[in-house]
């Protein structure tokens, strides 16, 4: 997930939205508006996504390793080795992080990766990944932004 310049103009815009409305004494409205703004920004994101992958190039890439990191538990990066179109060797790592080894060393795995960024793949069976996050936090957001739209109407 990469931080671009639409998300740090949302940043801005948060941050002035819960003064003003705070200043005005309508501090709910401004926390409603806040979840609708990050609402519009994840399906940006998401329509970008969707926009890339339309554009992947399919091969098979060779699971050489892992990347770990520690957090809560250990998470699992699978780095891959595959060859692109024009014959050039990639060496990544794959952006979402799993909780257990799913491949082993060695494995062939169908990606696809983007030609104009060799570097981006996804697992030809794993593209919903790529989106999950921004659809589970419109979900969980939108529960509390629920709940303050009801206190809103009730007053």
């Amino acid at each position: 997930m990469n931080v671009e310049k639409i998300d740090y103009i949302w940043a801005v815009l948060s941050f002035i939205t819960v003064g003003v409305t705070y200043h005005f004494g309508c501090l709910l409205y401004g926390i409603l508006g806040i979840y609708f703004l990050m609402v519009l920004l994840f399906l940006y994101h998401i329509f970008e996504i969707k926009k890339r992958l339309k554009n992947t190039v399919a091969v098979y890439g060779r699971i050489t390793g892992y990347h770990t990191a520690r957090g809560s538990g250990i998470h699992y990066y699978p780095v891959v080795n595959y060859e692109t179109e024009d014959g050039r060797e990639i060496n990544s790592v794959y952006t979402i992080a799993d909780s257990e080894q799913k491949y082993d060393i060695g494995d062939e795995e169908m990606i696809c990766y983007d030609p104009d960024d060799p570097l981006f793949f996804y697992f030809a069976n794993r593209e919903a990944e790529l989106t999950a996050n921004y659809y589970r936090y419109m979900i969980f957001g939108g529960i509390p932004a629920l709940f303050i739209l009801i206190a809103i109407l009730a007053y």
